[in-house]
């Protein structure tokens, strides 16, 4: 069911961050695990991040239907009976669990609301994961902005990595999907706040393989 959309290979050693308002415990329980490559990306920002490092290179749903400037459109609502609901449901995300695993994927990439920022859902499995480390979440980083006609752009801070940078990801995607990333990393390049988002920067060296 999954044929269309193709897949992003995360490498092993991929850092990813999970935010969270209280200290964090694991939870076995829970059919998928949310993260961000970065802190920022997550709107709600909380009290504390757990830094999560990938144990094996990890293939995930390219979830991503398309973009509008920098908006990025998930593909959730084009597979049968999901919805953004579907993610606050036990039952609906085991399902969906399910289907990923039949299909040799472990999670998938899409955008957080069909907004600009990007997470990865990951199947709750300790053989795919390690928690590096836990610790009240230190807000180094600055949006970028125009306030009284002077213009800031985005500074990610060093506190936190994209690990993407020194360990790029692999899109398989189809020669339509491919074009849409290359349409959208030309925007980022040009737009007025480049490198604002996860998925720019992420694109700045990551290979994109057509199947």
């Amino acid at each position: 069911m999954f044929n269309e959309f193709g897949y992003v290979l995360l490498p092993k050693d991929t850092i990813l961050y999970h935010t969270t308002d209280k200290e964090f415990i694991y939870r076995p329980e829970k059919p998928m695990l949310f993260c961000t490559f970065h802190p920022s990306e997550w709107e709600g920002i909380n009290d504390y991040v757990v830094t999560i490092k990938l144990k094996k290179d990890l293939k995930v749903l390219f979830m991503i239907s398309g973009f509008k400037k920098h908006f990025i459109y998930s593909s959730l609502d084009k597979i049968n009976n999901y919805d953004y609901l579907s993610k606050q449901r036990n039952n609906k995300l085991i399902n969906l669990c399910e289907k990923l695993k039949l299909a040799n994927l472990d999670g998938w990439l899409s955008s957080i609301e069909n907004k600009s920022c990007i997470e990865i859902a990951l199947i709750n499995n300790q053989d795919f994961f390690e928690l590096y480390s836990f610790n009240k979440l230190y807000r180094n980083w600055r949006n970028g902005n125009n306030l009284n006609n002077k213009l800031s752009l985005k500074n990610w801070g060093k506190k936190y990595e994209i690990s993407t940078l020194n360990n790029p990801l692999t899109f398989y995607v189809s020669n339509y999907y491919k074009k849409m990333l290359e349409e959208y990393k030309k925007y980022g390049e040009t737009s007025r706040f480049p490198k604002e988002y996860a998925l720019q920067v992420i694109l700045e060296n990551a290979k994109i393989i057509v199947i």
